[in-house]
């Protein structure tokens, strides 16, 4: 595929591209995410790479040139190594442009990848027609793989770190393509291929290559070809994902369940030919089909005079959150590559519509780099800030335990998790897949101490208003008695929030006969202030139904606020002296940013999604809280229960798994952190374990940020 990029920063980013080395006397300063290279950003994470045309591979373009040394390191040849510039015809290789791709990934220490060894797309016609323009017999073309594939690889064994060994067998439903290498061979011209590179180079890490990868059935299939070739004995060390994607497609869960399937297969994963279109597709689902075209058109071409502010604003959310998907699996991938240098240079701009401009990558077409790269960086430098305090601890393994809301009552941990089945409905945005029907408590004596099941405290069909799905729950104590705060759909199949009784703190709970009058939504926090006042904290969108609500009423449109309103808050209402009830309507519990100013809802990296928790450490209050969407638990501080809270940070990165639920409580002289994750069941998640980890603060208070992939 070819490459080029839209000036959009001003003189600040100028120290990324080569300005000198800082003075001495300023060594010491911290780095900031305009002096930070990507490559360095990403050290220890996953390689980071770009491909090169052939004005870059022989130096004719300097720019380009710096941007790809100070920038990247690790290289893959966009077209000069495909076998039809190869081997144009049989038997006379030009190895021009292959050999000075080498030595350019030599000559600056890169990693380089071949790009590519079979592929239908552009593979010379002679390899499937003998000199009578008839279609060659099975063995024949066999025997020309093998001699091509050998060729190439034996000539920079040694040098090249891995190679495509095959490129993009498998269509988008997931069956077969029916290639000439199909046709004529079979699917084993797919082990074959990797055979014959494996016997050429068997220290070469050997990749399989393709594009739309987040489509469930063609994921299926690739997975299943997989593990074909793996069977034969011969290796597969990495799928690539190319992520050819759009603005809006495909969904980040997708290509997350991409990452895990790949992974689950015992291989790593790339993303081997990343950019974001930002023009509109021809059709839904549009992959990288290199044949495709179609007739231009002013409405498919909006862009042409330049990409609009807002816009970019669009591309650099979209490159971010994909940059924090990858860095959530970092010990899963192992390169993320970029399919061009800068913006002018992509494939993009002439398909599939010829004519079109296109703004797909990370530099503009003055190869400067567009503003949101020092968001991706900070993001990077972010996942490296974030400490591993102590070692995390699955406390139940066996069985899925998640949400834990955990206690000290009768001078034990108390632990009152929502209990993950397998449901067998599909996963769905309100989060159907839910569907819990039990609560268990558990207990333990120190918090490296054994774990007690206490068994079932609470069943829904022994709740008499109930409708579906018992989730996140919370217990606090009164007089000697425990009062077990639940969200539960009642037969409307509206969330609202219960109470049940207990005489000890492990239960059994009895249900009250209806649900507290004036509740709704989900995820309640039972916090008891030092007066002896107690609170409960709730809400959650999307599944959560807080949508619904505006001034404790359902409202129509039921929908979120548009994202520069003033974001959803969680809800926050004292509980009345019998424990059982509202003292008072529910108010908002304000989220302000730093300047004092509520946070928006199309902040999703900071703003209120579900999952309340309420503590309090020297005085201040602390309202923690997940993000939902973007997989965070951060926190805001404030002064008394009701709020407002000032947002001060990230607790917790993403985990394995959608989002987080968590509580925090201290235990003989330190604080502790309680969670879940679904690395235990492969990633799914709705089957989640839970676990505990110590939490610190530092000197002014600050919650110092817990790494959820590596803590």
């Amino acid at each position: 595929m070819i490459m080029n990029i839209v000036k959009t920063i001003g003189v600040a980013l100028m120290a990324l591209w080569g300005i000198p080395p800082v003075p001495a006397v300023r060594q010491q300063a911290k780095p900031t995410a305009d002096s930070v290279r990507l490559k360095d950003a990403f050290e220890h994470k996953f390689f980071i790479g770009t491909a090169l045309n052939l004005e870059q591979i022989w130096e004719r373009n300097s720019k380009a040139v710096a941007v790809v040394k100070r920038q990247f390191n690790s290289i893959v040849a966009e077209n000069c190594m495909k076998s039809m510039f190869l081997q144009p015809r049989e038997g006379e290789f030009f190895f021009r442009d292959a050999d000075r791709f080498v030595a350019f990934g030599e000559k600056y220490k890169m990693q380089m990848i071949g790009h590519t060894l079979i592929w239908h797309s552009q593979a010379p016609q002679w390899f499937f027609v003998d000199k009578n323009g008839k279609e060659v017999s099975r063995a024949t073309l066999i025997d020309r793989m093998r001699k091509h594939i050998q060729t190439v690889v034996s000539r920079y064994r040694g040098r090249i770190f891995g190679w495509d060994v095959v490129n993009e067998a498998i269509l988008d439903n997931g069956d077969w393509r029916k290639s000439k290498f199909y046709d004529i061979i079979g699917p084993e011209f797919i082990e074959l291929a990797f055979k014959f590179a494996h016997e050429a180079d068997p220290e070469a890490e050997l990749y399989y290559n393709d594009y739309s990868t987040a489509i469930p059935a063609k994921r299926k299939a690739i997975m299943a070809l997989v593990q074909r070739v793996k069977a034969t004995g011969v290796p597969v060390h990495a799928v690539g994902m190319q992520e050819h994607n759009g603005l809006y497609s495909p969904a980040l869960e997708e290509v997350e369940k991409t990452i895990l399937g790949f992974a689950s297969l015992g291989v790593q994963v790339m993303v081997t030919e990343m950019d974001i279109s930002v023009l509109p597709h021809v059709r839904p689902e549009m992959g990288a089909e290199v044949g495709e075209r179609h007739a231009y058109s002013k409405k498919m071409n909006p862009y042409d005079k330049g990409l609009p502010a807002s816009k970019m604003a669009e591309l650099g959310r979209r490159y971010t959150d994909f940059f924090k998907l990858y860095l959530k699996h970092q010990d899963k991938i192992s390169r993320v590559t970029l399919w061009g240098v800068a913006d002018g240079d992509s494939w993009k701009n002439d398909w599939p519509i010829v004519g079109r401009k296109d703004y797909p990558l990370l530099f503009d077409r003055d190869y400067q780099p567009k503003s949101f790269v020092r968001d991706i960086i900070r993001v990077a430098q972010q996942a490296q800030k974030m400490e591993k305090v102590g070692k995390s601890r699955y406390l139940y393994p066996d069985d899925y335990m998640a949400d834990p809301s955990a206690h000290v009552f009768e001078h034990k941990i108390y632990i009152y998790p929502s209990h993950d089945r397998e449901s067998g409905i599909p996963e769905n945005d309100s989060g159907d897949h839910f569907d819990m029907q039990d609560y268990h408590v558990f207990s333990m004596e120190d918090i490296g101490g054994k774990v007690v099941n206490h068994g079932k405290v609470l069943e829904i069909k022994d709740i008499p208003w109930a409708g579906r799905q018992l989730w996140d729950s919370d217990v606090t104590e009164k007089d000697g008695k425990y009062y077990m705060y639940f969200s539960l759909k009642d037969k409307n199949d509206i969330f609202k929030i219960g109470v049940a009784v207990g005489e000890r703190p492990y239960g059994p709970f009895v249900p009250q006969a209806n649900p507290i009058k004036g509740s709704y939504s989900i995820d309640p926090c039972a916090f008891r202030d030092e007066d002896g006042s107690y609170y409960l904290y709730f809400g959650g969108i999307w599944g959560g139904q807080l949508q619904f609500y505006r001034n404790n009423k359902i409202t129509v449109p039921i929908e979120l606020p548009p994202a520069e309103a003033p974001a959803l808050m969680p809800k926050v209402a004292k509980i009345a002296g019998n424990m059982l009830e509202f003292s008072e309507q529910p108010r908002d519990l304000v989220i302000l940013d730093k300047s004092g100013k509520p946070l928006k809802q199309g902040d999703t990296e900071k703003r209120f999604f579900e999952a309340s928790w309420m503590h309090k450490y020297k005085g201040k209050y602390y309202f923690s809280y997940s993000t939902g969407d973007s997989h965070l638990i951060c926190y805001a501080i404030g002064d008394n229960p009701y709020g407002p809270f000032t947002y001060e940070g990230i607790l917790l990165s993403p985990v394995v798994g959608w989002t987080t639920h968590h509580s925090i409580m201290p235990f003989k002289g330190k604080w502790y952190l309680f969670y879940h994750d679904s690395a235990p069941s492969g990633g799914k998640t709705w089957l989640r374990s839970m676990k505990v980890v110590e939490l610190e603060y530092d000197k002014d208070g600050r919650i110092k940020p817990i790494n959820g992939l590596t803590s």
